[in-house]
Parts: structure tokens; sequence; C-alpha cells
């Protein structure tokens, strides 16, 4: 498939996602004119924190590390974006620039739009904006889970805890109590994102593989028991 046929079948499936449901045809070609597609490899930088926030994303496929420091260097969020979804929300209508740096963890496909456009355009239509409200408190509710469940002072609890939202956020059910993620994340990956040691992470895993609990096999994560990885959540 050429570049451009790619380009083009990606825009037409962005314009057909429910997210944009309530855009009218002429709505939807208004936005076409205003969409662009590029892809990443693993590795390169969307953005980094503090650069002019000149684009909004819509991310087509694979996954993105999302990564922000406090001014001192003594607080570092990690999170991900997965699926079929905009990014960046926060800052919508206020930001010059962006609150934390993205960075590809597989190769992706995007489409993006120029931050002043899609602002104005979002203002111009009711109805997407308040879909876009109602993404953004889902949104809004993981991050708040990250931040709640993250900030204990054990790094075993922050392993499983980390675990156990993977699980929930990039988890796709396999059967009633088996769900997988699609995407390779490493052991240091997982140590990052609890903020503990490589060893902690792999021991935490070791374990958890031993009791039946969970799959780890070429870098994919199985939750071979949801209910036990949902607790934590509770």
């Amino acid at each position: 498939m050429t570049r451009l046929l790619r380009s083009t079948t990606a825009i037409s499936s962005f314009l057909d996602d429910p997210l944009l449901n309530h855009l009218s045809p002429l709505e939807k070609e208004k936005l076409r004119e205003h969409s662009y597609y590029r892809t990443y490899a693993k590795g390169q930088i969307l953005f980094d924190n503090g650069d002019a926030r000149d684009r909004i994303y819509f991310l087509c496929s694979g996954l993105i590390r999302i990564e922000s420091d406090d001014q001192q260097a003594e607080f570092t969020y990690i999170d991900y974006i997965s699926g079929r979804q905009f990014f960046p929300y926060g800052g919508l209508f206020k930001d010059k620039s962006y609150r934390y740096g993205a960075e590809a963890l597989t190769p992706i496909e995007v489409i993006y739009i120029p931050t002043t456009f899609f602002e104005s355009f979002v203002k111009d239509n009711q109805n997407f904006l308040i879909d876009m409200y109602i993404h953004l408190s889902d949104v809004l509710y993981y991050h708040e889970l990250r931040v709640r469940h993250t900030t204990t002072s054990s790094a075993t609890d922050r392993v499983m805890q980390s675990l156990a939202i993977w699980c929930r956020d990039l988890g796709v059910t396999q059967d009633q109590d088996k769900r997988g993620i699609d995407y390779p994340l490493t052991i240091i990956e997982l140590a990052r994102m609890s903020g503990t040691t490589r060893e902690t992470a792999s021991r935490v895993v070791a374990q958890l593989k031993k009791e039946g609990k969970l799959s780890y096999r070429q870098k994919l994560f199985t939750f071979e028991d949801i209910p036990y990885f949902e607790k934590f959540l509770d």
C-alpha cells in the first residue's frame, strides 16, 4: 500500500470514528481538509514537555508513553495512550505549550490537526464538544486512579497496582477471567511506571507467574485472573 493510499485510508477511518458521530458530512469534510497523517517508528518523540502546543493528535494504532517531571525532577508521571483517541486533552483552549512529552513505544500511526483550527472547530460544534468532555472525564478517571494507587511507599504494592492499571487500561479481554496486552512491554517499563527497580518488578512478576496469576512471554503480559488484579484498584 502506498503512503498516499495509507494516508487516505487512515483519515477516512478517523472521520468514521464514533467520537465524530455527531458531525455532519460537511463538517467532516472541513475536518478532513485540516487532518494530516504521519507514522512514527518505535522510540521516536512526538513532542517534548514545553514544546509549542501546535498540534492535536489522534492515535490510529500503536502505543505511546507520556511522561512529565516536576521542576525539581523529584516526581515523574508516566501514563500510556492506546486505542483510538485524541491527545493531549489537557490545556484545550488555554495552554500554549505541551505539559508532557510523548514517545512512541511501538510503531504508531497518528492523525494530527493544527491546534488553532481544532479549537475553533470544537467551539463551533456543541455536540462534538460534549462528546470530547465525556471522553475527557473517562481519561481523568484513569489519571486519578493512577495517582491514587501509585503513591504508596511499598515498592511491591506499586508494582502490583501498576500491573492492575495496565490490566484495566491496556488489556483486551480474551475470556471471562483472562485479559492480555497486545503491545510488548518490558520489565524495565513496568519498573519505570512503578517508580522502583528492575529487580523488584522482575521479582513481583516472577511470583505472580508462579502463582498462575500472570503470564509473561516475549514481552507480552496476559492477566490470567482479572478479579485478582481488580481488587488492587478498589
